[in-house]
């Protein structure tokens, strides 16, 4: 069939796009991204999540294994090195990760507030840290994006309602196994709060605790804070759930409160 020299122009400029129908492609695919974008976003957001929480289950199970070992949890600090925070070196020795901290990095904290090993400290190997590694200290740029529930509901209670404080100390000393009496609901370790400008805390990221607002473990995933219990079991729950004093109504506080104490009283006031 023969076409005409007319025609063949025709076609040949019906075959490309018109500047209109570039813009309106252009468009879609601008509104397709935009749908897209947030979904992503938040695939991306729920990922860091489920590895934060993973991480939280190999500390649990680290957690375990060294209270049945030694009869007692974990403290968080030695004050003879000090003050440096010894929890996180127990637990990452006791599960033979070497100088290796990727457990101890909540994947949506920032680079600030992760455990950076360094060594030259000149110190020999103690409290599950490596000869010359040095010591987590609380202040300056030892941030920590996990902290250690040491003293319970209420700093300073005697005796102690957390895990334990300090090293070798009698009253602030490691919490026995038994006398943590609901492990299933004892908070352990949870997303610290070492962003500034959430009133987290500078100095004392590696512990969290109910009794001061910088203590409070931070809600960074989709508003939730992933807790690790003292069974071992890892839940994702808001403040209203761990803190008593953001809930109403005096039940409710206390239920709240039990969580943090290994006695599993709320030792609330009338005032809190």
């Amino acid at each position: 069939m023969r076409i005409e020299a007319g025609n063949e122009q025709k076609l040949r400029f019906r075959s490309g796009f018109t500047l209109i129908e570039l813009l309106v492609v252009i468009a879609i695919i601008a509104i397709l991204a935009g749908m897209l974008l947030p979904a992503l976003s938040k695939a991306k957001a729920k990922a860091k999540g489920i590895k934060c929480m993973s991480n939280l289950r190999q500390m649990g199970i680290a957690m375990i294994a060294y209270t049945d070992d030694n009869g007692r949890y974990p403290v968080g600090i030695n004050r003879d090195t000090a003050n440096a925070w010894i929890w996180p070196a127990l637990l990452r020795n006791y599960i033979g990760m070497g100088d290796n901290v990727e457990l101890f990095k909540c994947p949506s904290a920032p680079l600030e507030a992760q455990w950076k090993v360094e060594f030259g400290s000149g110190l020999p190997a103690s409290d599950g840290y490596l000869a010359d590694e040095m010591r987590l200290r609380p202040g300056g740029s030892s941030f920590m994006s996990y902290g250690y529930n040491v003293w319970g509901g209420w700093a300073g209670q005697v005796p102690n309602t957390g895990l334990g404080v300090y090293k070798g100390d009698p009253v602030y000393g490691g919490a026995k196994e038994a006398t943590v009496r609901a492990p299933t609901d004892m908070i352990a370790i949870g997303d610290s709060n070492w962003d500034l400008e959430k009133k987290g805390d500078r100095d004392w990221s590696g512990f969290i605790g109910m009794y001061a607002e910088r203590q409070w473990p931070l809600e960074i995933h989709n508003n939730h804070a992933n807790i690790l219990f003292a069974d071992g079991h890892v839940q994702a729950l808001p403040r209203t759930q761990i803190i008593a004093q953001l809930v109403e109504g005096r039940a409710e506080k206390e239920r709240v409160a039990r969580r943090w104490n290994r006695d599993h009283e709320p030792h609330v006031t009338s005032s809190e």
